[in-house]
């Protein structure tokens, strides 16, 4: 078979039953387990998402404009709308509602969304139960606890996802439309996403025959845009009077107002953040500090950027220290420790489990190589991992936490399950000297990812005056 087509039909149906099947065994997993995982109650984020859907009633009744909050967009809190109902009328726990909502998220990301995606890029690939076991497994086992709460990374992510799926399609004018909505909906639900519109935009043009289905993609897009956008226009409009399609992010608590210059200023001196629920730990906040980041506030004086133009200026008269920086957010953000946002128990880490992830990112690389020298890797891919890996970015000059860099960990899972099974004869015939290289780099790729690890966890601190210096900021954590 060439491998510029696609499989046969028999073979495609018969893959996509084991897709179905596996969708579904992934939704029931998840509901047998959440109920068991620890958790009786939503909060802080997982509350507030929750709660949100209020904004949508006045004096008891609902009103679509009603809803007023400018830190968040409006459509998480509409699509939760439904359980919130259900918990009103009937008396459910939100629990478990969130529950049920987060296994359809797992199943629909890694039963489905994840694998369709990668057969949209490499449509000769064979997926099986065995590639695509180990992906789910590899989401399950590294985040299954977050699936108990409504949060906005895995819809958010969903809906990029889907948004590629469909630009890389057969290019339809109803399919870029809602290719268009889907973009949209992700960065309502958390605007960094923003940042992939580029590369999806350039997919869709790529994808078109001539200049006519090329215009018509972009008008598809753009239709798709304002059909989501619209409502946040209106919304921002009646209760803001900011005439902007986009979501505000703004939190009149915080000293710049806006959530992502002060997360900037955050980003100096912690270099991850995490939540615990953990009685045995003294604060809700688990402050992973940054010494080097410390000692450079310190030197520039600085007590929170007022614009984007301060920070960049900054950036540029120390740029070897803010390599530095973001080179630290980006392994601890990749660094998963606890499957959850919110750790039940603070000491408890598998020394495994760490080291099977970064086996995992390991073999993402070596596969990658493999894949480019093969040629695998043409433009339709690299626009689609530049798609997931911009809005990843934007979290690296921040207080990093790991649900922030999701869709590259969702990407290096993907590489390492997929192109590992489609791509594992070429390792056969790779010489003996190289597998000895190969492996030495390895063991010395482990060493550093447990010694990296063990120097953020070492300046692990619920102490909030590290933040102090940023204008009282630590009381919006």
């Amino acid at each position: 078979m060439n491998e510029s087509q696609p499989l046969a039909d028999p073979l495609r149906h018969r893959t996509q039953a084991v897709g179905w099947w596996l969708t579904g065994g992934i939704f029931l997993l998840y509901c047998l387990y959440l109920p068991f995982s620890g958790y009786s109650e939503m909060v802080y984020d997982a509350l507030n998402y929750w709660t949100l859907t209020e904004r949508f009633f006045q004096a008891g009744r609902f009103h679509p404009l009603a809803y007023d909050d400018a830190l968040r967009g409006y459509l998480l809190p509409l699509l939760n709308l439904p359980a919130k109902a259900v918990a009103h009328f009937t008396g459910a726990a939100p629990l478990t509602l969130s529950r049920v909502m987060g296994a359809a998220y797992a199943a629909a990301l890694f039963g489905w969304a994840g694998p369709a995606l990668w057969l949209r890029l490499f449509p000769q690939h064979r997926l099986g139960w065995v590639p695509r076991l180990a992906f789910a497994g590899l989401g399950f086992l590294f985040w299954r606890d977050y699936f108990n709460f409504v949060l906005s990374d895995f819809p958010a992510l969903l809906a990029l996802v889907l948004s590629l799926w469909l630009v890389l399609g057969r290019g339809s004018w109803g399919t870029a439309v809602l290719a268009g909505a889907c973009l949209t909906a992700a960065s309502n639900i958390r605007p960094v996403y923003l940042l992939a519109a580029p590369a999806v935009v350039l997919l869709s043009l790529l994808r078109a025959a001539d200049r006519r289905r090329r215009l018509l993609n972009l008008l598809g897009l753009a239709l798709g845009f304002a059909l989501i956008a619209g409502p946040q226009l209106l919304l921002n409009l009646r209760h803001h009077q900011a005439p902007t399609p986009l979501v505000l992010s703004r939190d009149a608590r915080l000293p710049t107002a806006n959530l992502y210059l002060a997360q900037l200023g955050w980003g100096l001196v912690i270099q991850k953040y995490e939540t615990s629920l953990d009685p045995a730990f003294p604060s809700p906040r688990m402050l992973y500090t940054d010494p080097a980041g410390q000692a450079l506030l310190h030197r520039l004086a600085i007590r929170h950027f007022t614009s984007y133009g301060s920070y960049l200026a900054t950036v540029l008269r120390e740029p070897l220290a803010f390599a530095g920086l973001y080179a630290r957010h980006l392994f601890n953000g990749l660094d998963v420790q606890y499957p959850s946002l919110f750790v039940q128990r603070v000491a408890v880490r598998s020394s495994w489990l760490a080291g099977l992830h970064y086996s995992v990112w390991f073999g993402a690389l070596v596969v990658a190589v493999v894949g480019f020298r093969l040629g695998q890797l043409n433009t339709r891919v690299l626009l689609t991992v530049a798609a997931l890996a911009l809005p990843c970015l934007a979290a690296l000059p921040i207080a990093t936490e790991c649900r922030f860099l999701l869709p590259v960990q969702l990407l290096l899972y993907a590489v390492a399950c997929f192109g590992g099974a489609q791509w594992r004869r070429d390792f056969t015939t790779v010489s003996w000297p190289r597998i000895a290289l190969l492996a030495a780099g390895y063991l010395v790729f482990l060493g550093l990812c447990f010694r990296l690890s063990a120097h953020t966890q070492a300046h692990l601190t619920a102490d909030v005056r590290v933040l102090a210096p940023l204008g009282g900021a630590e009381a919006q954590r």
